[in-house]
């Protein structure tokens, strides 16, 4: 569980933070804040849902952006920030703690909210009293993505073998493995059986190949013996390298087995990853709508 605090938690110590008056940078921000909270390296390698900037330093980004706009702080310059007069006033009362219900008594954070908002008593606002938007966007993506996913890998579990296996091979095609022609790619192997079920040709000439197995089951977990038994295939076929997936999961043995066997190089992909990957490279499913996330061009007003 991380310890990262919520954007309005960080709202007093930040202020605090610029309390001096000297205008300080957004590192110098985050790094001060970092102490406060004692947040460790790994607290700070956490990614917002969508991966693309860290957690913590996403919400000071909102926090200074609501301060800002309450007029408790100001911006002296690009990525410089600096407490206002009425900043060092809210310091002087006797409170530890500043969120959005007290920021609300300031006609400038009125004015802002009301840009927005319907309503002063919006419904959405008890909703992201703890998340920045981009974490509620990264959330409510994620959850249409988990869904997309059970339903994908509900038609997979009842698809016929034979499918699964073309459908497991067009995959990895598409994730760059052999390209993406079907011609870098066969189905050889038959339901039920313990040896492979596809090819994969890493080189137009087919002599760099990587041996696929694909179990389609429901319920029955892939067992340590499903391992070893591909393992003896592989080395049949005089190779170590080989990806082993499934719509169902590995058991702890499974995977033990395959990490006690260093010399061979085998991925193992249960359902859920399975359905990530197509999601992520478009298989089996296309793009409904795009939504476009944009912010200001701090250069472009620089340049005027």
């Amino acid at each position: 569980m991380n310890k990262i605090p919520d954007f309005q938690t960080i709202m007093y110590p930040m202020l605090v933070t610029l309390q001096d008056g000297k205008p300080q940078t957004i590192n110098e921000v985050v790094e001060s804040l970092t102490k406060h909270f004692n947040l460790t390296e790994d607290d700070l390698r956490i990614k917002v849902p969508s991966g693309q900037m860290g957690l913590f330093r996403n919400r000071v980004g909102w926090t200074r952006s609501y301060l800002k706009n309450a007029g408790l702080i100001s911006y002296p310059s690009r990525g410089v920030y600096q407490i206002s007069e009425t900043g060092k006033k809210v310091l002087t009362e006797n409170i530890s703690y500043i969120n959005i219900p007290y920021l609300k008594q300031f006609k400038d954070f009125q004015k802002w909210q009301n840009s927005f908002s319907s309503s002063e008593d919006n419904p959405k606002e008890e909703v992201s009293l703890k998340k920045t938007p981009e974490e509620i966007l990264g959330d409510t993506f994620k959850d249409l993505n988990n869904k997309l996913g059970y339903e994908l890998l509900e038609i997979l579990k009842n698809k016929p073998f034979d499918y699964f296996e073309y459908f497991v091979l067009q995959l990895l095609s598409k994730m760059g493995y052999g390209g993406i022609e079907e011609s870098n790619f066969e189905v050889v192997g038959k339901s039920g059986d313990n040896g492979i079920d596809g090819i994969i040709y890493q080189d137009k000439l087919g002599i760099d190949r990587i041996y696929v197995q694909a179990k389609r089951w429901k319920d029955n977990k892939v067992q340590s013996k499903d391992i070893r038994d591909f393992i003896g295939s592989l080395s049949l076929k005089g190779t170590n390298k080989g990806i082993f997936i499934t719509t169902s999961e590995f058991t702890e043995d499974a995977i033990k087995t395959t990490r006690m066997n260093p010399q061979n190089r085998i991925i193992l992909i249960d359902g859920s990853q399975l359905v990530e990957h197509a999601i992520e490279f478009n298989v089996g499913v296309q793009i409904k709508k795009v939504y476009q996330v944009k912010d200001l061009d701090g250069d472009f007003f620089e340049e005027m």
